[in-house]
């Protein structure tokens, strides 16, 4: 019994002692990021998720430019190689989420590219004081003289401070990072690293064109070509980096005054949804490749509401202009009411359009 009670105490002072020399809290100072609590942050970095550009665009666009960021602090060399963290800021628009990931892969960024950089955590940096001098309040937030900062510094053991701020504008990141001398408060490095905006994912494509409709007649017994003006509007999301859902609805009027035997088309609407793969895109996405497939229905007595399956192929350029061109096909059905012998003019159950669009 008196061994097991002598190894338990002994089990104790070890774990005191280990957790004394981890240097969790300076006096009065901020939280040091001790080595274990830095390779935490570096796996965090090397183990986070490989964010799509389509699907997380902010999350994507930060992670590329970490290196960047990294390459830009490691020119401090052996200058300083202990910095005191004082802020890190976010433009309001970025939500909680996105800045915890932010600050974990931004100081995990820097400790895996630095090896030989500490950083601590000062939270005394921006604590706010308060002092009454002959009957005046005065109330001071952070190292408001160069006495304060050079005794902080002396304190937590660091040679310099930096701050941080990132911010968001229209999908477009930057990080501004300033770096100063502990001792004389001279900037020693002042960085902005902007990133690359990714296209959002959502966009509307409005469109005008022409769709031809093949018509078999009875007299003469033969199958005609009949044009209609087509025009519409689409909205599609992208939800990865190959993947598009859309929704298209259009409208469609005849463009042959008469044909031979004076059948006409009426006018009428068109309404379905699509899932388009791009199986090409270069330049930056700026000319993408699509092929697209979906199914949709005429809202039209005289195609008698027919459902229809699409089939086709949609060419994005420069983000802005689209070229479509689509294979529609659906039950035969007639245009007309059936005469004596119980013939009637009729679509044959397929259809073809080109559309040329702008996209926003």
């Amino acid at each position: 019994m008196k061994q097991a009670i002598l190894i338990l105490m002994l089990w104790a002072i070890t774990s005191s002692i280990a957790f004394a020399q981890s240097g969790q809290l300076t006096d009065e100072a901020g939280e040091i990021l001790s080595e274990e609590e830095q390779l935490n942050l570096v796996q965090i970095d090397e183990a986070g998720e490989a964010y799509n550009m389509w699907s997380d665009p902010l999350y994507y666009q930060f992670g590329k430019m970490m290196p960047e960021l990294a390459r830009s602090i490691g020119r401090l060399d052996s200058r300083i190689s202990t910095l005191a963290v004082t802020d890190l800021d976010f433009s309001p628009g970025l939500d909680e989420s996105f800045r915890k990931v932010a600050g974990a892969k931004l100081y995990g960024q820097l400790l895996m590219e630095n090896p030989k950089l500490k950083l601590i955590k000062c939270d005394e940096c921006n604590m706010i004081r308060s002092e009454i001098n002959n009957g005046i309040l005065t109330v001071s937030k952070g190292l408001a003289s160069k006495e304060e900062r050079q005794k902080l510094a002396k304190k937590i053991g660091v040679q310099g401070f930096m701050n941080a701020m990132i911010i968001e504008d229209q999908r477009q990141l930057t990080i501004v990072v300033n770096v100063y001398d502990a001792e004389e408060g001279r900037i020693i490095l002042s960085d902005v690293i902007t990133g690359i905006p990714v296209s959002e994912t959502t966009y509307w494509n409005f469109y005008a064109g022409q769709m031809t409709i093949p018509i078999k007649l009875i007299t003469p017994s033969k199958t005609v070509d009949h044009s209609t003006l087509l025009a519409g509007a689409e909205y599609s999301k992208r939800f990865s980096e190959s993947w598009i859902i859309t929704t298209n609805f259009g409208l469609f009027i005849d463009n042959n005054d008469k044909l031979v035997d004076k059948e006409t088309l009426q006018g009428g609407m068109m309404f379905d949804g699509s899932v388009g793969w791009e199986m090409m895109s270069f330049m930056n996405n700026d000319v993408s490749f699509i092929l697209t497939a979906g199914i949709g229905q005429f809202l039209s007595p005289q195609f008698n509401f027919s459902l229809y399956g699409k089939f086709g192929l949609k060419v994005i350029v420069n983000k802005l202009l689209t070229f479509n061109m689509q294979y529609l096909t659906f039950d035969e059905t007639n245009i007309e009411a059936p005469d004596s012998n119980g013939d009637a003019a009729k679509l044959t159950g397929s259809a073809t359009y080109v559309t040329f669009g702008l996209q926003f």
